[in-house]
């Protein structure tokens, strides 16, 4: 092939197009008109578009939905919503009453964000609370509590500030049928629970009272007479084990708090003396088991004993009272004995009758007889017998050896037998049935 020829060849491409220095074939003459057509003559895009258009306006659905977003603080619920929180929140307290600060503070903080135009919410919320305080047993401490954490936070919203007279109404509502409830068994048990709830109610709820320009919180005096009291004697007036069981671990739960507030009640119909003659008399009663009838004795007992305290004019709080025992229980050290008195008070060593020598002589005797004790104990679950099987410290396990004074008699072994035990081993071996072929 001549060199012409290919030179030929390289200026033309493909169908006798040419190229261009670079190998780079120049467009079709077809390409290049479509691409002038459509760079300078773009087609104008359609548009159903209208100056003169309506004003445009949302659904009147989609319009109610936007007004109805829950942001942040500008939610505003409804009675529904607090009314579904609230009984969630409760049935969760029986599980977790330590818990109640925490799970109510939504429900509260939905209640402060109600309208005054809610009203009715005011009675549901009572029932729903009341019901569960006299249903449930475990409920009913949480319950009283439940009502003074109420009274306190809604005090200065418009529907819940009378919190506190509405549920002692709805509670006195259930009061008043204590006599149609005693006379039908299937109540009997919604009775006692009402009874143990106001014992509750009266240990926790506490009404504001101004003294001197000053605020003070006292209990309230109905709840402990004619309420508590009416209750108790129409349960102990129609006795059974399981009303006089009701009774008395009431009493044992309020019967100091009782004594104590009997101011609250100063006329002879607030005194509790026909209460406590009534459960002496039952404690012959001939249809009273036997767990019933110790109920009975141990609650006079406490009554008789100032309810576990000490004699006081004065009622000591907690703190008080706890404080001398502490103090007492401090000044003993670990190794002496601590004495106590007919009241169960700790005393001292001189109190009790031993002076400085003979309390000396009591510790030592105590201290040589415990020693004694404790030698004897050793002695026979660790007998010492010579050439026992302590093992010393030896390169050599298996030689005998005398170290420290102790004798090493072969290898150590933790399931170690003597002559003896080995052979009265193997004896019980042989005297073991064959296995089953």
């Amino acid at each position: 092939m001549s060199s012409e020829a290919s030179g030929k060849e390289k200026d033309s491409g493909v169908n006798g197009s040419p190229v261009n220095p670079a190998g780079l074939r120049k467009p079709l003459q077809s390409t290049q008109e479509k691409l002038r057509n459509e760079l300078y003559s773009p087609k104008k895009p359609q548009s159903n578009l209208s100056v003169n258009a309506p004003e445009f306006v949302p659904r009147k659905g989609l319009y109610e939905g936007f007004q109805d977003l829950q942001i942040g603080e500008y939610y505003i619920p409804t009675a529904e919503d607090v009314l579904n929180s609230f009984q969630e929140t409760l049935t969760a307290l029986i599980s977790q009453p330590g818990n109640m600060e925490e799970l109510m503070r939504v429900v509260i903080d939905q209640m402060k964000q109600l309208p005054e135009s809610e009203q009715s919410i005011l009675d549901r919320v009572i029932d729903m609370l009341f019901e569960q305080c006299v249903t449930e047993p475990n409920f009913r401490y949480t319950g009283a509590r439940l009502c003074k954490l109420l009274c306190k936070e809604l005090k200065s919203h418009p529907i819940f500030k009378n919190f506190r007279s509405a549920f002692l109404t709805r509670c006195k509502a259930e009061y008043l049928k204590k006599e149609e409830m005693i006379a039908n068994p299937e109540t009997v048990d919604r009775l006692c629970g009402f009874t143990m709830f106001i014992g509750e109610l009266f240990l926790n709820l506490e009404a504001e009272k101004e003294v001197g320009g000053n605020i003070t919180f006292e209990k309230i005096g109905i709840l402990r007479s004619p309420v508590l009291k009416d209750l108790l004697l129409i349960l102990l007036q129609h006795p059974t084990d399981f009303t006089v069981k009701c009774a008395t671990q009431l009493l044992k739960l309020t019967g100091s708090t009782i004594e104590d507030t009997a101011y609250l009640n100063p006329t002879p119909e607030g005194s509790y003396d026909e209460v406590f003659l009534q459960i002496r008399q039952l404690d012959s009663y001939p249809d009273l088991n036997r767990t019933s009838k110790c109920l009975i004795k141990s609650v006079i007992d406490l009554k008789d004993n100032n309810w576990g305290r000490s004699r006081s004019s004065n009622p000591a709080t907690p703190e008080e009272s706890y404080q001398p025992v502490y103090q007492q229980a401090a000044e003993f050290t670990q190794n002496e004995p601590v004495f106590y008195n007919q009241q169960g008070q700790p005393i001292t060593a001189e109190e009790a009758g031993y002076y400085d020598q003979a309390y000396d002589t009591y510790l030592q005797e105590e201290e040589e007889e415990y020693a004694r004790w404790e030698a004897e104990g050793f002695e026979e679950q660790n007998p010492w017998v010579e050439g026992g099987d302590y093992q010393a410290w030896s390169s050599d396990p298996n030689q005998l050896e005398y170290d420290n004074g102790y004798y090493q008699t072969g290898p150590y072994s933790e399931n170690y037998m003597d002559e003896e035990i080995e052979a009265a081993y193997e004896e019980f071996l042989r005297q073991q049935p064959p296995p089953p072929q």
